[in-house]
């Protein structure tokens, strides 16, 4: 458990989860075999690095590599060693709402850490066991959900760091697409071989941004991106919209839906109206994972009883309605004169891109279907 702990995310590339969409995309599943559906493709590459690496194998034995991986996939050990490593209160989350709270220099991140620990149980139920908690922690646990939620909406969904994600992860795009950059497509699609392995060890941040900034002929989408930000030109927020700017429910269903869509229609028809590159146009939605598990189903332990954590606690359900909002963003390459310039232009923003969103789900909706029938 404490290997699997260390070594879960040992497969993020460079930029980790900015890029995990572009791993999938480019990516040959048929490469991957059946794993590929239910995990995400950094965990497979995760657990191909864990037993296949050379290094690792000078301190962990073929054995301890095989329970590793067989815990990181479910497929070995009781459920509550799985929850320490991956769950509503791992391991990974009490440490990095901490760490990033301390280096992001703010104080939403803190809570009774040692508290939380010292109340976690481990709970019997149909012949498995369940990571829980006693009815004593039931305090420290809401700690950490506010914990969770303050960091979430003061700095994870910070409106520049939500925004410099979506231009890293539409430069890389870009550069594979547009500017056809062999050694980038390469990097992001992951075929299973060992060889692929070796040469994605040697990739960095660092590396990746610096490759593509030595671009000799000074051209592509890619570097373009990556020296606005490094020259912190950001693209600016011109749309901020969430599910109650949408009464209409065929509209929000159409805009909060898992296809996206609409997206690139979207964003050329944005592009032309305001005479920007269609490529500098980026619709991004802030979602919750549906089937991420929170801290719901958390057991709490009483001497007589167990009950569930949302039965126990009243904040923990406003919290957490909070937190799975979906907002919808659209950025793009938009600069102000002033503070009055900007409001004006905002809302002339939302007025032509919300009618421009009601225009194409219509258009959408009335998409003939197989059979002559209306969609």
């Amino acid at each position: 458990m404490r290997l699997a702990a260390l070594l879960h995310d040992i497969g993020h590339g460079p930029f980790s989860h900015v890029t995990e969409p572009i791993l999938r995309k480019h990516s040959d599943p048929e490469k991957l075999g059946p794993e590929v559906k239910e995990a995400k493709i950094h965990e497979l590459i995760s657990w191909h690095i864990i037993q296949s690496s050379t290094e690792l194998a000078k301190y962990i034995s073929d054995q301890q590599r095989e329970q590793v991986t067989g815990l990181l996939k479910g497929t070995w050990g009781h459920s509550y060693l799985q929850e320490i490593v991956s769950g509503p209160i791992d391991a990974d989350k009490q440490d990095y709402l901490l760490r990033d709270s301390l280096f992001s220099g703010v104080k939403y991140g803190v809570y009774d850490q040692e508290r939380l620990s010292n109340t976690l149980l481990v709970y019997e139920d149909n012949d498995d066991l369940f990571l829980a908690i006693s009815i004593d922690g039931i305090h420290a646990l809401e700690q950490f959900v506010l914990a969770k939620y303050y960091m979430t909406t003061q700095v994870y969904r910070h409106k520049i760091r939500l925004i410099t994600d979506a231009m890293v992860a539409r430069a890389i795009d870009l550069g594979i697409e547009e500017d056809k950059i062999d050694w980038l497509k390469s990097l992001y699609s992951y075929d299973g071989s060992d060889g692929y392995i070796e040469e994605y060890l040697k990739w960095s941040d660092d590396r990746l941004i610096n490759e593509i900034l030595r671009q000799s002929d000074g051209k592509g989408y890619a570097k373009d991106f990556f020296e606005r930000l490094y020259n912190r030109r950001l693209f600016k927020c011109i749309l901020d919209v969430g599910q109650n700017d949408f009464p209409d429910a065929t509209v929000r269903n159409f805009v909060f839906s898992d296809s996206k869509a609409f997206y690139k229609p979207l964003e050329i028809a944005i592009a032309d109206h305001f005479k920007w590159d269609k490529n500098h146009v980026i619709a991004y939605t802030i979602s919750f994972d549906s089937a991420a598990r929170t801290e719901s189903e958390i057991p709490v332990v009483r001497r007589t009883k167990t009950t569930l954590f949302h039965d126990e606690s009243a904040l923990f359900k406003s919290v957490d309605l909070k937190i799975r909002e979906q907002r919808f963003h659209i950025y793009a390459p938009m600069t102000y004169q002033d503070e009055k310039h900007k409001k004006k232009s905002e809302r002339e923003f939302k007025n032509i891109i919300l009618a421009m969103i009601v225009e194409l789900a219509d258009r959408q909706a009335k998409l003939p279907l197989e059979g002559g029938e209306q969609k």
